[in-house]
């Protein structure tokens, strides 16, 4: 009998928990490949990741991003993931012909759902070859993180 309330409560205490949701990405948008690169910069001169809270989910913006020419057919594909409160985001090239230049992408915003107010997070932004920019942040109202620097690190 005892073993018997024992696995009931375990059942009880277990149904009652609710398992973590995961992120899912709900909106990317990108301006495409610049025409002019000179005359038609963004209002910073460098590339800029920002990111800030919304009611929607995280916002991330990047600003002036240099991609391969090879987008103006194939287009930018954006992927994220999580692992705990580790968010994997990567926005990159579609599959296509790589081409022998780049191109200014002045704008690239997408939307990150599921992420838990006051909860910290580490975003790996835009993993490729063992190379990553981590941020850390607090997803809480008013939260604004404006980085200039996008110092890439090799991943161990």
């Amino acid at each position: 009998m005892r073993k018997a309330l024992l696995v009931l409560s375990s059942l009880l205490f277990l149904l009652g928990c609710s398992k973590e949701s995961a992120v899912e990405l709900v909106s990317f948008t990108d301006t495409g490949c610049a025409n002019d690169v000179v005359t038609k910069a963004a209002d910073s001169a460098y590339p800029q990741l920002i990111l800030e809270y919304s009611e929607q989910g995280l916002v991330i913006t990047r600003i002036n991003a240099w991609l391969n020419c090879s987008i103006k057919e194939g287009g930018i594909v954006c992927m994220v993931s999580s692992d705990g409160n580790v968010i994997h985001y990567n926005a990159y090239e579609r599959d296509g012909k790589t081409l022998r230049c780049t191109c200014l992408v002045e704008n690239m915003t997408s939307t990150v759902a599921g992420l838990k107010t006051g909860r910290e997070y580490v975003l790996h932004y835009n993993c490729a070859d063992g190379y990553c920019a981590s941020f850390t942040f607090t997803y809480r109202k008013g939260m604004k993180l404006v980085e200039d620097n996008l110092d890439f690190w090799k991943e161990d």
